[in-house]
């Protein structure tokens, strides 16, 4: 690739595919109790969330058969949900048992049932074929339990789409400017003056680097440390990211690799995005500190902070869509260095989006033979 050639194109990003056999994130598990159920969207399927007796997550589409009454709207029965507009009920798997006045359920009175697993307090959904919803593919984040970590979580809807938050997120030299006064100078570091290291993983990209003698603000207290920066960026869209502080001169003494040392501060972030339909998206994400790191009374501070940047990322990536939205598909974008790992984030999107068209045509044409 050269600096003449645009990665981003508005076409591509007004039709926003969306890769269907992934696991995604539709809720906190928080956020879906014993009590009613929760609907969402997800790459544009309605789906509704409820618990078992016995605490398991049930997905189902959010849409009654019988006139398309959204479920959620619904009530929990036991093991199964009501359909508050005409009675009809519906068992874990979707299959209708009982219908109002009428005997015999009509054929196919079924709502679609979705694989779902609860991993790191996250509920995922399989969106795809459910043949091919593998538990292992879940990728691996932190979670909020661990006892050595005080977490605070929460969740912000966007009117943009899902690769406008991949963007913002494989790049982290916005920090500088969107969050001058907020998360950016918080961190002490200048994030747009030197490029990180990118690998290339199975399913994403881990971005790696040294901030030296960077100025670490914790409370009323200020001091220069060395800072390493860690994070895999993988599919779904998931951010998952390690920041440990040292001495000065560590990271001269870790070649300037990943230090082995112990550090004086740890911080750890987790972070989804979920596609909820072209145009939007729901982000999810967490902090935490190690307990070893400061008072717990510092995540507070520190939480305050990460909720005003992403009300920052929020006003600029919502008004960055709204001008690609009136741009021609033609018009020329300049790629810049700092754009390697959306761009290559970007074409993994799209090489597994090509690998299931392709894979749908030849199950239709092998369907096409057989009849």
């Amino acid at each position: 690739m050269t600096l003449s050639d645009p990665p981003f194109s508005s076409s591509s990003l007004r039709d926003s595919p969306f890769v269907r056999n992934l696991w995604y994130v539709a809720a906190w598990s928080h956020e879906v109790g014993a009590g009613g159920p929760v609907g969402r969207i997800v790459i544009g399927e309605p789906i509704v969330l409820f618990r078992r007796t016995d605490g398991a997550i049930v997905v189902l589409e959010d849409r009654c058969p019988h006139r398309h009454a959204p479920l959620s709207m619904g009530r929990v029965e036991g093991d199964g949900i009501r359909c508050m507009y005409h009675g009809l009920t519906f068992d874990m798997n979707g299959v209708c048992t009982s219908v109002p006045a009428v005997a015999a359920i009509p054929p196919g009175t079924c709502a679609r049932a979705f694989p779902a697993q609860e991993r790191w307090n996250w509920i995922w959904v399989w969106m795809g074929d459910p043949a091919a919803a593998d538990p292992a593919q879940i990728p691996d984040a932190f979670g909020l339990d661990d006892p050595e970590w005080v977490m605070r979580a929460d969740a912000l809807d966007y009117a943009a789409d899902y690769q406008l938050l991949h963007d913002n997120l494989c790049d982290l030299s916005h920090l500088d400017f969107v969050h001058e006064k907020t998360l950016g100078l918080a961190s002490g570091s200048e994030w747009s003056n030197d490029f990180p290291q990118i690998r290339s993983l199975p399913d994403g990209l881990l971005i790696e680097r040294w901030f030296l003698n960077n100025r670490r603000k914790l409370g009323s207290d200020v001091e220069l440390v060395d800072t390493w920066s860690s994070y895999r960026f993988v599919l779904p869209g998931m951010f998952v990211l390690s920041t440990q502080s040292f001495l000065p001169g560590t990271a001269a003494a870790s070649a300037f690799a990943a230090p082995s040392a112990t550090p004086l501060f740890r911080r750890r972030d987790q972070q989804i995005v979920t596609p909820i339909a072209p145009g939007r998206s729901r982000y999810f994400y967490a902090t935490g500190l190690h307990v070893s790191s400061a008072a717990p009374r510092h995540i507070d501070g520190i939480f305050a902070v990460v909720n005003a940047s992403f009300a920052e990322d929020k006003q600029i990536i919502e008004g960055q869509q709204r001008i690609w939205d009136a741009t021609p598909s033609d018009r020329r974008k300049t790629f810049l260095p700092q754009d390697k790992a959306p761009f290559q984030f970007r074409k993994l999107i799209e090489r597994r989006l090509v690998a299931e068209r392709a894979e749908s045509n030849v199950a239709v044409g092998v369907a096409g033979a057989r009849s």
